[in-house]
């Protein structure tokens, strides 16, 4: 199942330092469209807000997400129009992913949160359930990797799933990846859940250590 969590998929990754005045945010890099071979990765926008909710009100990918399953397009649209802030603000990357084939909206990926003080960023990925399987995770996975190493400079990027999500773990180790620890994560249920904590440091990324490298 082609799903990771992120620390929340509504929050803007604000990247502000400890410290920092209010107001005042440190260089971070402007939000770009991405591309693959067969992806090109984009702002969201309020077209998109449709296919979100295709997937954010699906019970089999909620129970794999950290953030509440979209109960009508209202919510849908909300959250693009939060993102739609977080590009103007800046310090927000959350990508759509379209298909270049036919322009189908899969999904996103994107940072759920920076911590621009330690360089850390926290990666996550969701797509709809008739694109699992395909590689299109990986793909835009490996694309947005590369732009936080290259681009905002992170030492360290690290990515959760729970436990029984094992195709998005397999997703990780592909990227490259590794199992770092087990925390316990509480929902909005007040449910308390393990999962699996994978992080990927930026020495590794560039000498291109994979699973059977």
């Amino acid at each position: 199942m082609t799903v990771a969590l992120k620390s929340t998929h509504h929050a803007r990754a604000s990247g502000v330092q400890p410290g920092t005045k209010p107001g005042v945010r440190p260089h971070l890099a402007p939000f770009v469209p991405l591309s693959t071979p067969r992806l090109v990765l984009v702002a969201l926008s309020l077209e998109h807000a449709p296919a979100v909710f295709a997937y954010a009100s699906d019970p089999d990918i909620s129970r794999l997400v950290a953030w509440p399953r979209h109960e009508n397009l209202e919510a849908s649209r909300r959250f693009v129009a939060r993102s739609m802030v977080g590009y103007a603000e800046g310090g927000y990357y959350e990508w759509g992913l379209i298909r270049r084939a036919d322009q189908t909206f899969l999904g996103t990926c994107g940072f759920g949160a920076l911590d621009v003080a330690h360089s850390v960023g926290d990666i996550g990925y969701v797509l709809a359930k008739p694109y699992w399987g395909q590689g299109y995770a990986t793909e835009a996975t490996a694309a947005v990797l590369q732009f936080g190493f290259a681009q905002l400079g992170l030492r360290l990027i690290e990515a959760q799933a729970f436990p029984e999500n094992i195709a998005s773990l397999r997703v990780m180790a592909k990227l490259g990846l590794r199992y770092r620890e087990t925390r316990t994560m509480s929902q909005e249920s007040s449910i308390s859940r393990p999962v699996y904590v994978w992080q990927l440091e930026r020495e590794q990324w560039a000498k291109g250590e994979r699973v059977g490298s």
